[in-house]
């Protein structure tokens, strides 16, 4: 009888220490656990970012491009009724009158030349995102008579 209670409180004994490991165990994870898990995140959310970030300036030089396309409507308009484009110093002001000059998706105003390049009667420039002459990628300068055949 003394050995049977002996066993049953042996049992019980091995019992309590293993599933008080186990409750240390499912406890939570560990610092570095937890970090690992904090990098994951941030690895993602930084490839994830770019690629956005890539988006959105692409449709900023296609917002642009759109509405390059808007005032050459306007300019050939104007082209029928004066029948002349307005000279590069009237620009486009001439164009819009009383109203406001359309600007790129960057707030710069758009550059006129007349006459534009290979005997077009005018020609429309974005100087980009930087608003500067040359650049390249967003910073590049949008010309309507090179995109506007697009």
């Amino acid at each position: 009888m003394l050995k049977a209670l002996h066993a049953f409180m042996n049992r019980n004994h091995v019992a309590r220490t293993r599933s008080g490991l186990l409750r240390n165990r499912r406890r939570g994870m560990s610092l570095v656990e937890v970090m690992v898990v904090i990098a994951i995140i941030l690895t993602l959310m930084s490839v994830i970012g770019v690629g956005v970030m890539q988006v959105f300036n692409n449709s900023k030089v296609d917002t642009t491009i759109l509405t390059m396309g808007k005032v050459n409507q306007r300019v050939q308009i104007y082209m029928l009724r004066k029948k002349a484009p307005p000279s590069t110093s009237d620009g486009l002001n001439a164009v819009y009158a009383d109203e406001d000059v359309p600007k790129d998706s960057w707030g710069n105003e758009f550059k006129y030349i007349s006459p534009g390049p290979g005997n077009l009667d005018f020609d429309i420039i974005s100087l980009g995102a930087d608003g500067n002459d040359g650049g390249s990628n967003n910073n590049e300068d949008l010309k309507w008579s090179e995109v506007g055949n697009r």
